[in-house]
């Protein structure tokens, strides 16, 4: 008898309410909420009693209820064009430790590059309420459905690239002055052929000249390194220039061509981690040794660099940081910040040993 009445008491017990946690805590509701909700000013001491309270009592915050009340979902939106890159994983990283750090969880959806995916992404994304949107944008020219984070809607800040004509605010890293300062330590070593493997999206095949719809990272490196080029009095060679869309087979494809010219260029400045496996197997195929007979320099410092022989002068960008930053502005807009902010990190290049001495003039 005494156990079935205590299955039917288990059976109809109500679930915790938060006035229950507050009266275990001896603490006020509005406490309590501000204790389980992160948010508010709560001393520490009671935030470890309101916890505690609400283990004992298994009680559960009823976020759908919590979001009605404060008009947030404690959420934000994270649009990627490629997830699979190191640049791309790092800066999530970032992204997830500073939102988490805040209270809040980030939502994550790849594009491919693809402007189609990414109206889409911002429009699911949005109907889930998020508070706001982190993007890396596919376009800097199809981009109405960006515009809905200038002054309504969730805001948006853009990370990684920016939009020239769509005022968001922006956190990017220096690949203007980045790109210069490579092609200034090709000529210090005496390199006068020096060719650029530029990554696209905009474009599936491989030319000379930049794609309509180029993103603001690939023309700023391709500008910083035409004006590496008027530093050192050096002309343009088309043959020596390549944009390629951003896979394996196109960058291969890319490299192929530049080191088949007569001349080849001496030198040549990777503008992401796709074209510099590009260059590296176009010039195992032909049998140049980096470092000897090909210099290279690459932009993001891969983890599996560290472990290439020998080891490959890289432009490296503080992608971690780059994501935190990131969150950082974004929240600031969520909390009401209205000044508009463009944030600019330095990019640093590291000379190894890819960078060879030659006498070409």
């Amino acid at each position: 008898m005494g156990d079935s009445g205590g299955a039917r008491d288990g059976r109809t017990r109500k679930a915790a309410r938060l006035i229950d946690v507050a009266r275990l805590a001896d603490v006020s509701r509005a406490t309590a909420a501000r204790a389980l909700g992160g948010y508010g000013v709560v001393t520490q001491e009671t935030r470890e009693k309101v916890a505690e309270a609400a283990k004992a009592l298994d009680y559960r915050v009823n976020d759908l209820a919590r979001s009605m009340r404060s008009g947030k979902t404690l959420t934000i939106g994270v649009v990627v064009a490629d997830i699979s890159n190191s640049f791309t994983l790092n800066s999530i990283r970032g992204i997830i430790d500073a939102s988490g750090s805040a209270g809040y969880q980030s939502l994550v959806l790849n594009t491919d590059g693809d402007v189609r995916r990414e109206r889409e992404a911002v429009r699911v994304l949005r109907e889930k309420r998020v508070d706001g949107l982190l993007i890396v944008p596919a376009s800097r020219l199809d981009v109405g459905h960006l515009a809905g984070g200038r002054g309504h809607g969730a805001p948006v800040v853009l990370f990684d690239r920016f939009i020239d004509d769509l005022p968001l605010d922006s956190v990017v890293t220096a690949d203007f002055e980045a790109s210069r300062a490579a092609v200034n330590l090709f000529v210090e070593h005496g390199h006068r052929r020096i060719g650029l493997l530029l990554g696209t999206a905009a474009h599936h095949g491989h030319q000379d000249s930049e794609p309509h719809d180029t993103v603001s990272a690939v023309r700023e490196r391709a500008r910083g390194a035409l004006a590496g080029f008027a530093d050192a009095g050096l002309a343009v060679n088309p043959s020596w220039v390549r944009y390629a869309g951003s896979v394996a087979p196109t960058a291969l494809a890319a490299a192929r061509h530049l080191l088949s010219q007569s001349p080849r260029p001496t030198a040549i400045l990777a503008g992401n981690e796709e074209m510099l496996l590009g260059a590296l197997a176009a010039a195992e195929e032909i049998g140049l040794a980096i470092g000897r007979d090909l210099s290279l320099i690459g932009f993001d410092d891969a983890p599996w660099l560290a472990v290439f022989r020998p080891p490959l002068s890289v432009i490296q960008r503080p992608t971690y940081e780059l994501g935190r930053r990131a969150v950082s502005l974004l929240l600031s807009k969520v909390g009401g910040n209205r000044r508009s902010e463009s944030i600019v990190l330095p990019a640093t290049l590291i000379n190894r040993a890819s960078v060879a001495s030659i006498s070409d003039h």
